[in-house]
């Protein structure tokens, strides 16, 4: 599976996001993760479920049913599934039944759901990437600009994407200074997140910048900036907005502006297309209702641009990966340093079915 070596490209062992906790709702829905149809919906004191979405029955989608206390009843011939799987109702023989369905970890934290769809022995909330890390759980800090998509598109693809940022000024070339990108200075380093790469430059006051931080903030001259991508692993990636930091070329050297953060969660729906979850946390401007629309949109046309790219590469890659040996080159670092830890994450969940062929 491109770029694998694997049959597949999708690490199971890690917690995903199922959905903003505003989708899930006493309505059930339905979304496909890892391959699977699941049903969505919350109880009576707020929990959040998550069960294999398909009636045993006759295979019936479970989130065309409806909430009943806490039990899913499916909407073809009135199956009731509590909140942990069991039938407590077949409708047509009024008892219940020793079935139960497939029910699946889901976490809570914030305005976010994620789900363990993986070994169940190696579930571990604290496995969750950590939110102090960029701003969820701190006072000082704003959450903003929801947006999500359905990328037709292997999730690898979105996250060599993030990882290699040249693509800036051709893919984003709206966006002014985004030529500063196309061969930055990286720095590389591990902490909170497994992989992260630092790009450094320098860049004038600009209208961008001014929607970004406001008038007040204006600088004269070059100040230094930094971006960054932090990879916590193949559900979430982490870039910034350009955090601007002093400039030794100008005559008053502005301190740090602020810190604007872009997290990319990152699900797979199938092998062939992921749920690319957006949303941004940034510690200045606040109360900023003007921002905060500002940097919705931004994300909206910027992730698009994205998607429209992938979309274009996903379908053909099977067919020109077959013919032609692709190119690496020196800006692909970083995205091969993170392929090769998936492609480890990947041979290990394959190393217990090799020892049990």
């Amino acid at each position: 599976m491109y770029p694998f070596t694997t049959d597949t490209g999708i690490v199971r062992n890690r917690w995903y996001m199922a959905g903003f906790s505003s989708e899930i709702t006493r309505q059930p829905m339905e979304r496909t993760i890892l391959g699977k149809p699941v049903a969505l919906y919350r109880k009576e004191d707020g929990t959040p479920v998550a069960m294999y979405g398909l009636c045993p029955h006759r295979y019936f989608p479970l989130a065309k049913g409806r909430v009943r206390g806490d039990a899913l009843v499916c909407g073809y011939h009135g199956f009731a599934f509590d909140a942990d799987g069991k039938c407590i109702e077949v409708p047509s023989q009024n008892t219940g039944s020793g079935f139960c369905q497939p029910t699946y970890p889901i976490e809570e934290r914030g305005p976010l759901c994620w789900i363990w769809m993986g070994d169940g022995d190696r579930c571990d909330p604290a496995l969750i990437p950590p939110y102090s890390d960029f701003g969820l759980e701190q006072e000082g800090w704003r959450y903003s600009s929801e947006n999500y998509f359905h990328l037709k598109g292997r999730s690898q693809l979105l996250v060599d994407n993030l990882l290699d940022l040249t693509h800036l000024p051709y893919v984003h070339h709206h966006i002014g200074g985004g030529g500063v990108m196309a061969s930055p200075k990286l720095e590389e380093s591990e902490g909170a997140s497994l992989y992260q790469v630092l790009r450094r430059s320098k860049m004038p006051w600009d209208p961008f910048l001014e929607l970004l931080f406001g008038k007040e903030a204006a600088y004269e001259g070059l100040a230094d900036f930094r971006i960054v991508s932090d990879f916590y692993g193949p559900e979430l990636i982490r870039t910034s907005m350009p955090v601007i930091t002093t400039g030794a070329e100008n005559s008053e050297n502005p301190s740090e502006l602020g810190a604007l953060w872009i997290m990319h969660a990152i699900t797979p729906e199938t092998e062939h297309s992921t749920h690319y979850f957006g949303f941004a946390v940034r510690n200045f401007r606040h109360d900023s209702a003007e921002l905060d629309e500002f940097q919705r949109q931004s994300d909206i046309k910027i992730r698009q641009q994205d998607v429209d790219a992938i979309e274009a590469v996903e379908e053909r890659l099977d067919a020109a990966s077959a013919v032609q040996r692709e190119l690496l080159v020196k800006s692909d670092g970083p995205a091969v340093k993170v392929r090769r830890k998936i492609q480890a994450m990947l041979d290990a969940e394959a190393a217990p079915i090799m020892e049990n062929a």
